[in-house]
C-alpha cells in the first residue's frame, strides 16, 4: 500500500503544469531587465495580445518570459488574464473555419499577437482589428 501511494505522488509530481499566462492590453508596452522603469534597459517592445508566461511577481511587476525565450518584467498594469497567442510560423494561413478545407480569410506572420476566442481540436478561433478566423494551434505559442 505505501509502494503504490508513493508511486502516485511521484505521478502527480511528473505530470505536467499548465503555466499561467498574461496578455498585453495596454500599450506602448514594454518587456524591461529590471522591476523598474527608471534606469533600466528595455529588452523589447511588445504589441498588443502578445502572451505571457508569468515566471514571478515582484512588488508591481510580473517577471515573465515571451515566445522567444526572453525573460524580463513588464508592469501589471499592461497586461491581464485574456487569452492571446502569438504566431511561431514564418507565415500561416487563418481560416474561416478549424480545419484545412475552409478557405483562408487573411495570413498572419511571425510575431504577430491575436486574442484567443475559443478551441475546437487542434485550432483555435483568433482575432484582431475586426478580422476573425481559425489558425492551426502547432503554428503558434501561448494559448
Amino acid at each position: 500500500m505505501k509502494r503504490l501511494l508513493f508511486l502516485s505522488l511521484l505521478l502527480l509530481m511528473a505530470a505536467p503544469v499548465a503555466a499561467e499566462m498574461l496578455s498585453v492590453i495596454h500599450l506602448p508596452a514594454e518587456l524591461r531587465d529590471q522591476p523598474l522603469v527608471a534606469r533600466t534597459k528595455v529588452l523589447s517592445e511588445l504589441s498588443r495580445y502578445t502572451p505571457l508566461e508569468i515566471l514571478g511577481s515582484e512588488s508591481d511587476y510580473y517577471k515573465v518570459k515571451d515566445y522567444r525565450g526572453q525573460v524580463g518584467y513588464i508592469h501589471r498594469s499592461l497586461v491581464s488574464k485574456k487569452a492571446s497567442l502569438v504566431v511561431t510560423a514564418s507565415r500561416c494561413n487563418v481560416r474561416s473555419g478549424p480545419g484545412t478545407e475552409y478557405p483562408v480569410v487573411f495570413k498572419a506572420t511571425r510575431g504577430q499577437g491575436f486574442r484567443a476566442l475559443s478551441k475546437q481540436g487542434e485550432w483555435i478561433k483568433i482575432t484582431e482589428n475586426g478580422s476573425t478566423g481559425w489558425i492551426w494551434q502547432k503554428l503558434t505559442w501561448g494559448y
